[in-house]
């Protein structure tokens, strides 16, 4: 019998499978009991979320100085829950360290805050603890008592001059006498007389140290006084060379009113007969008031950074008086009885590193009031006492709106906000003009009319949208002039077979 081709691969194909039958083993041949369990791989999607297994700190610094900022870098296992899951952050004394969304830990003052960085249901602690930088430390101490003679059984008060100024609020002072026999001082420096004699009162803050004598008479040999003297100031800062003249008037009216001034370092300040202090060179010391009965006492500081006005008074006293004063703004900032200070522009031209560090030593926030806008600056927002900026903003109309410069170039010290009145707040977007790449930088920082800004340079506010506004028309009519070009010589080559 003769088979062709077709019948010849069939009969192939059966013997295979007979010969794979054979092969098996004699539990395969009979039935199925058990389901083949087909197992396939997870397919895993970019949007799904990641279940984070533990969540480390990674390297930071502990002890950052105060002022400083510094990036949290948590480390997730797996390395990408963070990104799929997000982290968040929370500081247990955000009036120590802050802390923001993105991480960024900013040491705002002294003492320690816990940050916990949470990723899905796993967290870990930062634990930071901000040290002084050099503005917090005193240097220097001058102690004054307000009377340095009392009877026995009666009491006066001490005052206390710090250099650096900004070290006031962060120094703690220990007060002690030399003869608590004599006479004996409080925490609040308050100084009484229990037997004759003289002591010495030593005021101690670390390494730093002052001292006082007071001297302690027998009751029946003092004039127990209740006059009292009041001053134009009981606090100066001055240049050396510049001057302020300073009165008083004592209360009763039927009192002496012939005051007598004495410094207690002539070296670094002198007074004359009336009045006048003169700084001679930089330090603190302070002034002794008294009209024989009853006295007080004017603390001054002779620095190179003092904000005086006017010229120096003469030596002697005479003449008229030459108005200069203190950095008004810090001592405004240090003895605002509120949380925010509310200053004319022209009194406040520029921000100066001694006005960023009373805002961040005192926490307090001060106001510029300027044409047409006004700026804040919150102390808690203070990243550096270095630097400073001019406080004075010209609004100038550009082709795409209104321009205004802040500052030169490079980060601010500090957050500036910034709230537009009038026709300045008629516009709805802000563009920072990027010097590298020559081109409007848009900032998503303005909002109902304010302006949060911590980078120096050139503004720009418009209602356009300038990512639109440099399209190159030029080339948009060339090509649709060519393709016009086309169509008419596509016309005149087919038209004759239109009507075939």
């Amino acid at each position: 019998m003769k088979l062709n081709p077709k019948q010849l691969a069939a009969s192939a194909a059966l013997l295979g499978v007979l010969a794979c039958a054979a092969a098996l083993p004699a539990s395969a041949a009979g039935p199925v009991t058990t389901p083949l369990a087909l197992t396939l791989p997870k397919v895993s999607f970019p949007w799904d979320k990641v279940t984070a297994e533990s969540i480390e700190t990674g390297s930071y610094d502990a002890a950052p100085l105060a002022g400083t900022a510094q990036q949290l870098s948590p480390v997730t296992t797996p390395a990408n829950a963070a990104s799929k899951n997000g982290v968040t952050y929370v500081s247990d004394n955000p009036n120590v360290v802050s802390v923001d969304s993105e991480g960024v830990a900013q040491a705002v003052g002294l003492g320690t805050a816990n940050i916990t960085a949470t990723c899905g249901g796993v967290s870990c602690t930062y634990t930071i603890t901000p040290q002084p930088d050099a503005s917090m430390i005193a240097t220097e101490m001058d102690i004054t008592l307000a009377s340095s003679t009392i009877a026995v059984g009666e009491t006066t008060s001490l005052s206390l001059a710090v250099l650096p100024t900004s070290a006031a609020n962060y120094i703690n002072v220990s007060l002690s006498s030399s003869n608590e026999k004599v006479a004996t001082v409080n925490n609040f420096g308050k100084v009484t007389g229990v037997a004759p004699g003289k002591a010495t009162i030593t005021a101690t803050d670390g390494n730093v140290s002052c001292t006082a004598t007071v001297t302690v008479v027998a009751a029946n040999t003092s004039t127990v006084s209740s006059q009292s003297i009041s001053l134009n100031t009981n606090y100066v800062v001055l240049k050396p060379g510049s001057s302020k003249t300073i009165t008083g008037k004592v209360s009763p009216a039927s009192a002496s009113q012939s005051l007598t001034f004495k410094s207690q370092d002539k070296s670094i300040a002198t007074v004359s007969s009336s009045g006048v202090i003169t700084g001679v060179a930089t330090g603190a010391t302070s002034v002794v008031v008294s009209n024989g009965t009853a006295s007080t006492s004017v603390t001054v500081i002779v620095n190179r950074t003092a904000s005086t006005s006017g010229s120096s008074s003469d030596t002697s006293g005479e003449g008229t008086e030459d108005n200069v004063t203190t950095d008004a703004t810090v001592a405004a900032i240090q003895n605002a009885a509120g949380e925010e200070v509310s200053l004319y522009q022209s009194d406040v031209p520029a921000i100066t590193g001694e006005i960023l560090s009373a805002l961040r030593t005192t926490g307090r926030s001060l106001i510029v009031l300027g044409e047409d806008y006004t700026l804040r600056i919150d102390g808690t927002s203070i990243k550096s006492t270095q630097g400073g900026f001019s406080t004075a903003l010209t609004f100038a109309p550009d082709e795409n709106g209104l321009s205004f410069q802040l500052g030169e170039s490079g980060a601010l010290p500090c957050v500036v906000q910034i709230t537009l009145t009038g026709e300045n707040a008629a516009y709805s977007r802000l563009y920072l003009h990027n010097t590298a790449s020559e081109k409007w930088q848009f900032l998503n920082s303005y909002k109902d009319g304010t302006i949060t800004a911590d980078m120096a340079g050139s503004y720009l506010l418009t209602n356009q949208n300038l990512r639109f506004t440099n399209i190159n028309w030029t080339f948009f009519i060339a090509a649709g002039a060519l393709t016009v070009v086309c169509l008419i010589v596509y016309i005149a080559v087919k038209k004759r077979y239109w009507f075939w």
